[in-house]
């Protein structure tokens, strides 16, 4: 299936545009001013070296991929105890200069630099290159590797990622897929999110028939150097990275409500959700479903017609909600000890 592509400078207010979108959207010339994307277009060798000038000695999350799983970031086995990678806290110039080293040799190690804070590893990026107004104060991420492919999984919050260098390639599906995915045991995790078990550009149908239910669902971006990718939260995104060397820069960003008051996110509410209620008896289990449904999925407040005074948490009353969410983490606090 196609992706919408938008050329940003024809959008007014990008981010509220966005954030009331509930399907990705390929962006060009959001990032043109940049003076790292020429660089990165003449040679991965040069961006890298460019990288390298500024580089601070932080540790950043690194991983070396084994080479008979062809870049592949996932679990090695059906247990899902192990992992095609080894995971390392390594100096971002030394991880750079491999990378390097790498490209001269021709070597065939896989390393993958994940999701490093810009401010912490490169001193003056952002003052080189500055994110768009709309993103300014939220703190980009850098991704750095050889070929590998991120197995499908989904994020919570908004997400802009560009494609700085190399190529790469998204493959996409909406969150009520989630039955047909495959999904690995959550307290499983490679990374924090759940991922699938699942290729989705080649997916095997023998081993995962349910997928074929989503087959022709699926939505393909093909970035350039450049160009960024829209994710909403919640949708799937197997990614491929198929150059020597590719690297990304994302935003992630959430909508500016009641969550801000309260430091947990909607990821939170699941596991506890998991641990509270799945495995009480099937008609507790449907109780439960029509409470949330009333109070949560079709948002009814019935306070709210009957008079003007009600401010409390069903509103979105600020104070309340944190006052309550207090409460909440004071009590689980007292019933864990």
């Amino acid at each position: 299936m196609k992706i919408q592509r938008i050329n940003v400078e024809k959008i007014d207010n990008l981010k509220s545009y966005l954030e009331v979108k509930d399907s990705p959207i390929i962006l060009t010339n959001l990032f043109d001013n940049w003076p790292s994307l020429e660089i990165a277009k003449y040679s991965g060798d040069k961006i890298l070296r460019h990288l390298i000038s500024q580089a601070k000695p932080e540790l950043v999350n690194t991983l070396v991929i084994d080479k008979k799983h062809n870049g592949l970031i996932s679990f090695s086995d059906e247990t899902f105890e192990s992992y095609t990678f080894k995971k390392y806290d390594a100096p971002f110039p030394s991880v750079l200069k491999k990378l390097i080293l790498n490209l001269k040799l021709n070597n065939t190690d896989v390393i993958a630099v994940q999701s490093a804070l810009i401010k912490d590893c490169l001193t003056s990026f952002l003052k080189n290159n500055p994110s768009p107004d709309f993103l300014a104060s939220i703190d980009p991420r850098i991704w750095i590797g050889n070929a590998t492919t991120v197995p499908g999984h989904y994020d919570c919050e908004h997400n802009i990622a560009l494609n700085l260098c190399g190529k790469r390639t998204f493959y996409l599906l909406p969150a009520e897929a989630i039955s047909n995915l495959y999904v690995a045991p959550l307290d499983f995790s490679i990374a924090g999110p759940a991922v699938s078990q699942v290729d989705f550009s080649q997916p095997d149908l023998t081993k995962f028939p349910k997928f074929s239910n989503v087959k022709d669902q699926v939505l393909k971006a093909s970035l350039n150097e450049g160009e960024a990718l829209f994710i909403p939260p919640l949708w799937w995104h197997n990614v491929k990275s198929t150059e020597k060397i590719n690297i990304l820069i994302n935003y992630w960003w959430k909508n500016e409500t009641t969550n801000q008051s309260i430091s947990n996110d909607a990821s939170d509410s699941l596991l506890h959700s998991i641990l509270t209620i799945r495995h009480l008896p099937e008609h507790q289990r449907k109780s439960w479903q029509k409470i949330f449904d009333y109070y949560v999925f079709n948002k009814l407040d019935p306070f709210n017609k009957k008079t003007k005074n009600y401010d409390g948490i069903l509103s979105g009353n600020k104070n309340k909600i944190k006052l309550a969410y207090e409460s909440l983490a004071a009590r689980i606090k007292i019933n864990n000890h």
